[in-house]
């Protein structure tokens, strides 16, 4: 400390007392920020800074994680985990879509 009730922090340190981490850049999506450029992230976001969403289940076919739980599908497939092919025009006379345009 520099003087009563004032203390210098060592670096990645602030508060009254040095005992709060500072994390830059700072935690994101309700991560905290548990040490010295440290995020603790919530099950949904994982990374350095806790903005990278987490999906459970993979997203497929060339699919990205691009929100907790939520894939953004390539064209051709869609679906929760883009594993539902898509033909344009519909299938015809209860024909099946096996593949992306093929019926």
């Amino acid at each position: 400390c520099s003087a009563p009730n004032t203390c210098n922090c060592a670096a990645g340190w602030s508060g009254a007392t040095c005992v709060t981490p500072v994390c830059s850049p700072t935690c994101a999506n309700g991560g905290t920020c548990s040490a010295p450029n440290t995020c603790t992230c919530t099950s949904s976001w994982t990374g350095s800074t806790c903005a990278a969403p987490v999906c459970s289940t993979l997203c497929s076919n060339g699919g990205t994680c691009s929100a907790p739980n939520t894939c953004t599908c390539v064209s051709g497939w869609s679906g929760l985990t883009c594993l539902t092919p898509v033909c344009s025009p519909v299938c015809a006379n209860g024909g099946i879509c096996s593949a992306p345009n093929t019926c």
